[in-house]
């Protein structure tokens, strides 16, 4: 519909697909063991998604692993109590690798509607495509899907024993981890603190598409600016992702995803249950390019109806 042309024509100018782009978050944190081989094959498999998002953290002595947390809250470690409350480490950066690597695994979807203090971990099975997993080995894996990667507030860390001390020196690491991927696949590095992406272009210039910073997002509802190669990443709701934001965003070169998860008290997840057709559609009549969501498979057969109704 935007400037004319029909929705379900558009190819979107960062990830270069036919619109709109179904993203799995996380994998699908309520459908799949988030962020594990298990989830990633729900979500390209199942949900039949397009982009996969996920999250990378840094351990305690500096290796990248797919995970959002930071807290450990769903995760079973060998060795560690399996009742999270009572631990008294449980981030993933109180971790080295070697206390994670295939001792790690990652509880179904039902153990993230529990209270902290009834979280049992000792059922869950010891099945390694349920285990953590570094970013590397998840980039050999998965060589084929384009993806949508937010880089986590441990990247700030000074690493012990090592000669990155903060910022900088993990955005270098992490960018040599991404220009030594063999898949030829779109990369878009996200995040929701300004000074990392501010920090990540720096070194990399433009060879990755990336978000919008916080303060870029202000600035689009008042300034035109540069677009070509950014993604604003934004809430669900309209306020946001005003017909005028996309259409501004669009014409400038840029793509529009948004989250159906949560954020804060103000933007509850529409993906918490199964989204209703209204709520999807809405946002998809809107022009969007993307939608992020917990529920992929959820999403793909509304998604489905409202292409084939376009």
């Amino acid at each position: 519909m935007g400037n004319g042309n029909p929705l379900s024509s558009r190819i979107d100018p960062i990830f270069k697909l036919k619109t709109p782009i179904l993203f799995g978050h996380r994998g699908g944190v309520l459908e799949a063991p988030e962020s594990t081989v298990m989830a990633f094959h729900h979500a390209l498999e199942v949900a039949r998604v397009d982009v996969l998002e996920l999250d990378v953290q840094l351990t305690r002595d500096g290796r990248f692993v797919v995970w959002h947390g930071p807290d450990l809250n769903n995760v079973r470690i060998e060795g560690i109590g399996d009742r999270p409350s009572k631990r008294d480490r449980n981030k993933i950066y109180d971790y080295d690798w070697a206390e994670l690597d295939g001792r790690a695994w990652v509880a179904d979807p039902a153990v993230k509607s529990l209270d902290v203090n009834q979280i049992d971990l000792s059922d869950v099975p010891k099945e390694e495509d349920r285990s953590l997993l570094l970013f590397e080995d998840f980039l050999k894996k998965f060589s084929y899907s384009p993806l949508n990667i937010e880089i986590k507030e441990s990247f700030n860390r000074h690493i012990n024993g090592n000669d990155r001390k903060g910022l900088k020196d993990n955005i270098r690491a992490f960018s040599n981890i991404l220009n030594a991927d063999a898949g030829n696949r779109v990369k878009v590095v996200v995040s929701s603190t300004d000074e990392f992406i501010v920090e990540f272009r720096k070194q990399n210039g433009e060879k990755y598409p990336t978000g919008l910073s916080t303060m870029e997002q202000l600035f689009l509802q008042v300034l035109n600016m540069k677009m070509k190669n950014r993604a604003l990443e934004t809430v669900h709701s309209h306020l946001f992702t005003t017909r005028k934001i996309i259409d501004r965003v669009r014409e400038e070169g840029g793509a529009t995803f948004v989250f159906l998860t949560e954020f804060g008290p103000f933007f509850p997840a529409l993906d918490q249950h199964d989204p209703s057709e209204k709520d999807i559609f809405e946002i998809l009549d809107r022009g969007v390019d993307g939608i992020m969501t917990d529920r992929p498979k959820s999403v793909r057969d509304i998604m489905d109806r409202w292409i084939a109704a376009h």
